[in-house]
């Protein structure tokens, strides 16, 4: 597992892809880069039916996987899946939310009622 403790307090901002800023997915991207994983980026989108949109189509190119570090963690925020997360061990993820004031950890089961599944990218 990649060292993610500098990334702890950086700022949220919708589109961050980092240094400076992260939202969710570019603090995704980052922390699986750090693991060896380059993921697609599939921009950035302030409205949650497009983010949802986004999130199934590219369904196919991921891969549900057990709840275990490096797994991505899709979250329903609402009625839309428009949030993830990098497990960072078994039970903590790491993510940016504005509501959180950028990157945290925090134990998953926080958002247990929430979450769709566990994955990994596997290409197109």
């Amino acid at each position: 597992m990649a060292n993610f403790s500098d990334l702890i307090g950086t700022p949220f901002k919708t589109g961050g892809r980092g240094p400076d800023y992260f939202d969710c997915y570019g603090l995704v991207m980052e922390m699986a880069k750090r693991d060896g994983i380059e993921l697609p980026d599939f921009g950035t989108h302030s409205n949650q039916g497009v983010i949802s949109a986004l999130v199934g189509a590219s369904l196919p190119q991921w891969e549900e996987v057990s709840q275990k570090a490096g797994a991505v963690v899709l979250i329903r925020i609402g009625r839309y899946v428009s949030h993830v997360g990098y497990m960072i061990n078994d039970d903590e993820m790491i993510h940016s939310w504005d509501q959180a004031n950028g990157v945290s950890t925090l134990k998953v089961d926080t958002w247990k009622n929430r979450i769709v599944g566990f994955y990994k990218h596997v290409g197109n």
